[in-house]
């Protein structure tokens, strides 16, 4: 009889079982397209491609803690809306970037100038991802949920959440079918697109324009991870809405804002010109993509009637250090009632800004002491994964900086996550052992702005649409699967 090499969920599973399982899995990415793009070795009639990193098996995680996540989206989702719909806060927690984050100056220099222009459209559109682990500090306490982060623009990982999913389902049909319900389902990628949808529609009632009109999704050159982008592009066509890509760099050229503020677009293909009804960024989020020719990008598109998906105010929310404001007091009470306030509370770690005030001095007092700050983690203002130092290496990279930049870093308590074992497949190899999952909540957004409201807004939509799982090695630090550092998994939801 073969040897058990991995017990999980109450079976046994050999060696052979187990790659026979990654056998299926290879096969399932390819026909479904859960896959990197191989960009650097493309030809002009070929390009290869690798499956993304997966679960070979679910992931267990607490039901009641998912089920908490899932029910805290909503209010997360009106907190953001009615954080970027309050300029004055907004501007009051990250003027002191400026001077020191380039990213922030560009956006916030391109917001005056819609500002003063006169803000052509007040409907806005966005889909949130709010990232949970779970915490718990010792064998005494129970484990909590609690927020890594909330991700207000360009929220990546949803159609390749969607697709592990299936997958799992699929996986358990053939080893395991009474395992099924406790596999969590996902309908993200059909979720965005019909927001999309809904923004372009709540355009067309108000154009007054015969001229055609379409979605606009903003996009980076070479772009590796299409498989997580095309689908939402593909799913709109079918639901009869006209969708194109643009690079950022092309923007300039193949946009052109008429005298009432109407974005038009040419397509590469086609002689048609086309209304831009939605503006849907999946690019736009580095300071690379500010020079001159890309300010000028990301200020025709914001002066445009178009529906932004987000608007500026709504990317900044995304900045840490709104993060690290709203668990002050009176912060998430200022925009939510009490008792959501409270809920949404419990979930946040402590964290402080590296500023001059008592607090941040306090602050870089430990993150300068190696043995304090063994239990922190630091984070920029950046989208994306790979930028984050952690522990004894936080004072090494503070002290190569001038202390003028530090205002730009967030020193954030570690989440410690309790102990899990996984089985997963990394770009390079096959893992079993100790692993760490992060859950992601997505939420979609439409709610209109009232001029002159001072900040008051009328919401049109808010919903919980899904969630991406994504597991790694518990010896790694960051989380971002598509730069090889963890997986995309599906919970496996247990008691």
């Amino acid at each position: 009889m073969a040897e058990t090499v991995i017990k999980h969920d109450g079976r046994d599973y050999t060696e052979d079982q187990l790659f026979y399982l990654i056998n299926e899995i290879k096969d399932y990415q390819i026909v479904h397209g859960s896959l990197i793009k191989g960009i650097q070795f493309e030809t002009e009639s070929s390009v290869p491609s690798r499956p993304v990193g997966a679960s070979i098996l679910p992931t267990p995680f607490p039901r009641s803690s998912f089920e908490e996540a899932c029910e805290l989206q909503q209010a997360f989702n009106e907190l953001y809306m009615r954080a970027s719909s309050d300029p004055d806060w907004l501007y009051s927690i990250l003027e002191p970037l400026m001077g020191h984050d380039d990213l922030f100056a560009a956006l916030w220099e391109t917001y005056i100038k819609v500002r003063g222009a006169g803000v052509a459209q007040n409907a806005v559109c966005a889909i949130f991802r709010s990232d949970y682990m779970l915490h718990k500090m010792s064998n005494d306490e129970e484990v909590s949920l609690k927020q890594v982060e909330m991700n207000t623009f360009s929220c990546a990982g949803a159609c390749h959440a969607d697709r592990i999913a299936a997958m799992q389902h699929h996986l358990a049909r053939v080893k395991a079918p009474e395992a099924i319900t406790k596999l969590g389902r996902s309908k993200n990628t059909q979720s965005i697109v019909n927001l999309l949808k809904t923004a372009h529609e709540t355009y067309k009632t108000n154009a007054t324009s015969d001229i055609p009109k379409c979605v606009l999704i903003t996009v980076q050159p070479f772009n590796f991870n299409i498989a997580d982008e095309r689908p939402i592009e593909h799913g709109l066509w079918d639901a009869g809405v006209p969708c194109y890509r643009c690079e950022w760099q092309n923007i300039r050229d193949r946009t052109i804002l008429t005298e009432d503020r109407t974005l038009l677009f040419r397509p590469p293909i086609g002689i048609v010109e086309l209304e831009v009804s939605v503006v849907y960024h999946r690019a736009g989020y580095e300071i690379e993509e500010y020079d001159d020719q890309g300010r000028e990008a990301r200020l025709r598109l914001e002066m445009s009637r178009a529906i932004k998906c987000p608007d500026i105010l709504t990317h900044l929310t995304g900045f840490k250090s709104v993060q690290q404001a709203l668990i002050q007091e009176g912060a998430v009470e200022r925009f939510l009632p009490p008792d959501e306030a409270a809920k949404v509370r419990k979930t946040f770690m402590p964290m402080q800004i590296l500023d001059t005030q008592a607090a941040g001095l306090e602050a870089r007092k430990t993150a300068l002491d190696p043995e304090r700050a063994v239990n922190y983690i630091l984070k920029p203002n950046l989208e994306g994964g790979g930028h984050n130092v952690y522990r004894s290496d936080i004072a090494e990279f503070l002290k190569l900086r001038p202390q003028e930049e530090w205002h730009k870093y967030v020193l954030m308590r570690l989440i410690e996550p309790p102990p899990s074992t996984g089985t997963i497949v990394m770009p390079e190899a096959l893992y079993h052992g100790a692993v760490v999952s992060e859950l992601g909540i997505l939420g979609t957004c439409l709610w209109q702005r009232r001029s002159g409201a001072g900040g008051e807004l009328e919401i049109k939509h808010n919903e919980v649409v899904g969630w991406t799982f994504k597991t790694k090695p518990a010896g790694v630090d960051e989380m971002s699967v598509v730069k090889g550092y963890g997986v995309f998994d599906c919970p496996l939801l247990v008691d």
